[in-house]
């Protein structure tokens, strides 16, 4: 099972940079690591039953499939997207998956209190 590589996070004036994206909350139920949830996102865990991804490792297949069961993702492939996880690592591999459907702008934010400080999803 190949591991799914992890995009960088992106810098802050790209992600203050985007306009009403999406932003894609990759942590588990009810994980508050990185900061509360930004308003208006949507959770689609990267990881498999809550297992850490050193104990098993999610393949793109299965985040693929978590994200059609989800219906979150647009019809327009260049529309502004944001991952994030707690710090970036399982945001990372989202983005990865995500741009493997064809999206072209998307960001690995890294975390909610990152995402905010770069502007983007404050109240």
């Amino acid at each position: 099972m190949a591991e799914v590589a992890s995009a960088p996070v992106a810098a802050a004036a790209a992600l203050g940079a985007l306009r009403g994206p999406l932003v894609i909350d990759a942590r588990d139920p009810g994980e508050d690591k990185g900061g509360v949830a930004i308003d208006g996102s949507i959770n689609v865990p990267f990881n498999v039953d809550c297992q850490k991804q050193g104990e098993r490792p999610t393949t793109e297949e299965e985040y693929r499939s978590k994200l059609e069961a989800a219906g979150c993702l647009p019809e327009d492939k260049a529309a502004a997207i944001i991952t994030h996880c707690g710090s970036g690592g399982r945001g990372g591999k989202a983005t990865t998956v995500i741009q493997g459907l064809g999206y072209t702008n998307v960001h690995n934010g890294g975390s909610p209190d990152s995402i905010r400080a770069a502007g983007v999803g404050k109240p």
